[in-house]
């Protein structure tokens, strides 16, 4: 029972986090579209540090957690889904006030949509105790490369406080693949975080994208420690502790990557992983083309 909460939790946890991706593309907003929606940037992001550092502590606490917590955890996640419907409901004023005139904000406003609707479904699937359902996904026509420079983006500042540089290598084509945007990322977000979280300070990741005939694939390589061969095989199997550990202590609850496997099964992908033990390690995540690769 621990562990199912734990797993379902962590996955709602990975869209909470790539919904904060998706919240930072609104920076480059015009002021007069802001204004009427935040005070200011930097009480947005300290109230999401705050909200990330209380679900990371309540992600470690659930392995504690005895039977008799059942009724806690239910409590909880019903007031979760109970916040997440009103900040559905506020998105789609937004998409009413603000999406008729921009493309761009229509697009963010849908992803943050999304992203909520992930999360709500969720917690549901908490509170209803099913087990291994996933999210409904809304698939649409989109480009992996994009979402990658986006994860990229977004982990930039993340990297740098550990003094890990990530270099983003752009496609020469611009891939199209129907997917699910925050899905996707979440998958991609997933990688990255794991790159930046077992790389040594003063090393680098690499994000780069191919694309042949069928198929778009993403690579994210670390310098890290690696994995044995006794760690590969069991990979992406859910709470199971691996030898290798982060380089600065960072936490590691052992769902991450099986939640981004079940992810990319759903989408119709997959993902594989080289690694070298005290080499690094490379992760990389396909998903089959659309339609015929163009320009970039």
């Amino acid at each position: 029972m621990t562990r199912r909460l734990l797993q379902q939790t962590e996955t709602l946890a990975a869209y909470v986090h790539y919904k904060r991706i998706f919240s930072r593309t609104t920076a480059i907003l015009p002021y007069p579209v802001l204004a009427p929606l935040v005070q200011t940037r930097t009480e947005v992001v300290s109230a999401i540090a705050r909200a990330r550092a209380d679900l990371d502590r309540a992600l470690a606490s659930l392995e504690t957690l005895a039977d008799d917590d059942r009724q806690r955890v239910s409590y909880s996640v019903h007031a979760l889904n109970n916040y997440l419907m009103v900040v559905a409901s506020t998105l789609q004023l937004l998409r009413r006030k603000l999406a008729p005139g921009d493309r761009d904000v229509k697009r963010w406003l849908d992803s943050l949509n999304q992203a909520t609707n992930l999360m709500m479904s969720t917690a549901r699937g908490v509170l209803t105790a099913q087990r291994d359902v996933l999210p409904p996904l809304l698939l649409e026509p989109s480009s992996l490369g994009e979402i990658a420079e986006a994860a990229c983006r977004a982990y930039a500042d993340i990297a740098r406080a550990k003094r890990v540089r990530i270099a983003w290598k752009a496609p020469l084509t611009r891939d199209s693949v129907l997917t699910d945007r925050v899905a996707a990322g979440a998958v991609l977000d997933n990688l990255l975080s794991n790159a930046v979280k077992y790389s040594h300070p003063g090393t680098g990741v690499s994000v780069t994208m191919a694309v042949d005939r069928e198929k778009v694939f993403c690579s994210i390589r670390d310098r890290g420690p690696g994995l044995s061969a006794d760690d590969q095989t069991k990979l992406f199997q859910r709470g199971v502790p691996l030898t290798s550990r982060p380089t600065a202590g960072e936490s590691s609850s052992g769902y991450g990557l099986a939640i981004a496997t079940d992810l990319a099964n759903a989408l119709g992908g997959c993902l594989s992983c080289e690694s070298v033990l005290g080499q690094g390690s490379c992760f990389t995540f396909s998903l089959p083309l659309a339609s015929p690769v163009l320009p970039n």
